[in-house]
């Protein structure tokens, strides 16, 4: 039986975040893949809900950009 290929494309982003003790905010520490079939990984770290989105965003638009 023949393999079946697919155009399909996936990413991933796993996104960890906590609160340090005293510091008001969260931290996050962002890994993302654009191409699972890849070893390319980017990481990145963030400070707050909008920073966090902001990188996201960046992410995702990239993602669908193909880059």
């Amino acid at each position: 039986m023949e393999a079946e290929t697919t155009s399909e494309r996936t990413g991933v982003l796993v996104i960890r975040v906590w609160v340090e003790d005293g510091q008001p905010g969260l931290r996050a520490r962002i890994i993302g893949r654009l191409d699972t079939l890849s070893d390319h990984e980017s990481v990145t770290a963030s400070a707050g809900v909008d920073s966090v989105c902001a990188v996201v965003r960046h992410w995702l638009e990239a993602f669908e950009r193909g880059e």
